[in-house]
């Protein structure tokens, strides 16, 4: 089977200032340094949140979706969207329903390669789509952006896994675009993450140093960023949120929809 490859666009252009954090994301960093630096050493390390705590949440939201899913009388596949997709490390350890269906969206192709290798790899059954698209991307015409428009019907979970921390602007703006994914959440399915916060937790000394160093490179961009005004926002859009503070990492699971 063909290795399934990003949508083209003619619009896709991420905006301007959405790359920065994603820029690290290049072939030899993704294939030597992700898993080991980034999600082994320094969330373990640094950010004190180690990876098995990241792929149980993972995997406790993907599974009570899909047990959530089973309870209804349609006979449709699981989906699942995941958003900025890493290397695909947690959905390669997740318990993914056999018949699902997977959309994976990314500013980076190399990310989407990776992910899509590793979960034709290890969840050969599913199905997959890749595609180009920018999170913050606010307006629905443009071909980067995440809406019903490019992926029509709705999921039964939704993850944002470590990409928060990642884009640029203030809190109320990375709030914004998880509320504008809300239209495409099942009534009864799951949006989930994991971020890191900048400000209301006690950052370690070592975490400090990483923090400036990557706010400064534009790598990280959440300075700013803490669980209330994450939140705030939110609670107009989702009736159920829950959420857990490990370390400087904050988990996040939005249900029950307003719309």
């Amino acid at each position: 089977m063909a290795e399934p490859q990003p949508i083209p666009f003619a619009t896709s252009t991420p905006i301007a200032d959405t790359m920065s954090g994603a820029a690290v994301y290049g072939p030899i960093f993704i294939r030597f340094f992700y898993d080991t630096f980034v999600l082994g050493f320094s969330f373990t390390y640094v950010w004190r949140c180690p990876i098995q705590k990241l792929s149980a949440f993972f995997t406790s939201n993907v599974t009570g979706a899909a047990i959530s899913r089973g309870k209804g009388t349609e006979k449709q596949p699981f989906r699942l969207l995941d958003i900025g997709v890493g290397t695909g490390y947690h959905m390669q350890h997740s318990a993914i329903p056999e018949d699902a269906h997977v959309d994976l969206v990314d500013l980076r192709d190399v990310a989407l390669g990776a992910a899509c290798r590793r979960l034709k790899k290890s969840h050969p059954t599913v199905t997959m789509q890749a595609s180009l698209g920018d999170f913050l991307e606010e307006d629905e015409n443009s071909g980067m952006a995440i809406t019903p428009t490019r992926f029509p019907g709705r999921f039964d979970a939704i993850s944002c896994m470590l990409l928060l921390h990642c884009v640029p602007g203030p809190p109320s703006r990375k709030a914004g675009s998880l509320q504008r994914l809300a239209p495409l959440l099942n009534p009864e399915g799951v949006l989930f993450g994991a971020t890191i916060l900048g400000k209301g937790v006690n950052h370690s000394l070592l975490a400090r140093v990483f923090m400036a160093w990557y706010n400064r490179t534009r790598k990280f961009s959440n300075e700013e960023d803490d669980v209330e005004r994450l939140l705030e926002p939110l609670r107009r859009t989702f009736a159920n949120i829950r959420t857990e503070l490990v370390g400087d990492v904050l988990l996040f699971e939005l249900r029950e929809p307003r719309c």
